[in-house]
């Protein structure tokens, strides 16, 4: 089979602006069903959940929002060439998703390269290559992605966290609660923890966390903070391995600011870094201890 013949720059360039160009539509669609629908919101909470690693960089919140808007059930993502290096390959007819991805420039000859993972712009504005040249970022172009549902080559199984009971999680997050707000939960809340069902006491604790952690002058419509805190917590929960409560949308329909992205991207960006940091640092915890602490 003949070689397909590479693209002149000027091809190059024309084919990354559609590509952009598409993705940005993709984008547009996503904030407006983040608005209206409660079942998108929800499918975009999942989504950062689903593409939270335990091997490499998790993905951006803007590419949590760009994959949920194009492959909904997806729940593991990688470029073609860092799935044949795993043994598979996108499957015979598959469209790739687009994310955002870096472009890195050398700072001597500005010429522009792709970082070679894709990583949707969570890691550092500079990278070191191995020879030790800094290369820094310059921007963003869209980049090819494939579900692991598109991709077809040998057994895969994602790196996966060691499951945790949900009594370690309970009494890891009360412990935090009090180290970190010097307040016992259970006291502010009217709660006693032991006689609730474990999951149920993680998802009270996860809520409580939650509304320590988002300032509610970052939320000032009615309801918004509570939409955010409820949304963090389900995807603490779900990142856990816990029964999550609901994922409740933010009060934002309608409302427009001059700022190149609309209300809803910082709400979703809080409620996702919120929930994966407090899925985190519980995580981290139960693992170094081994068992469950001793709450009383």
């Amino acid at each position: 089979m003949p070689r397909k013949p590479k693209m002149t720059d000027e091809e190059r360039r024309a084919y990354s602006a559609k590509m952009r160009g598409e993705l940005e539509a993709v984008m547009d669609r996503a904030y407006g069903a983040m608005v209206s629908s409660e079942e998108f919101w929800a499918v975009v909470m999942r989504t950062a959940a689903n593409l939270t690693h335990t091997d490499r960089d998790d993905r951006s919140p803007t590419n949590c929002i760009a994959v949920a808007a194009q492959h909904p059930s997806a729940t593991h993502i990688l470029s073609s060439g860092d799935w044949r290096k795993v043994g598979r390959f996108p499957a015979k007819g598959a469209t790739s998703l687009r994310i955002w991805t870096p472009i890195k420039r050398r700072p001597e000859g500005g010429q522009e390269v792709t970082a070679a993972a894709v990583d949707g712009g969570q890691r550092e504005a500079t990278d070191e290559t191995a020879g030790g040249e800094t290369r820094r970022v310059s921007g963003f172009k869209a980049g090819p992605v494939f579900d692991i549902s598109q991709t077809d080559g040998d057994a895969y199984e994602p790196p996966a966290a060691t499951p945790l009971a949900a009594e370690v999680v309970r009494d890891v997050l009360v412990n935090q609660y009090r180290d970190q707000y010097h307040e016992d939960p259970e006291r502010a809340g009217g709660f006693d923890f032991t006689r609730e069902a474990p999951g149920s006491a993680v998802r009270i604790l996860l809520y409580g966390h939650g509304w320590r952690r988002i300032p509610e002058a970052y939320a000032p419509l009615p309801g918004q903070h509570a939409a955010e805190v409820a949304s963090a917590a389900h995807v603490a929960a779900l990142i856990l391995g816990i029964a999550p409560g609901p994922a409740v949308m933010p009060p934002l329909a309608g409302i427009i600011t001059d700022g190149k992205k609309p209300p809803v991207h910082e709400s979703a960006v809080r409620a996702i870094e919120t929930g994966r940091a407090i899925a985190r640092a519980a995580r981290a915890v139960a693992e170094r201890c081994g068992e469950p602490a001793v709450t009383g």
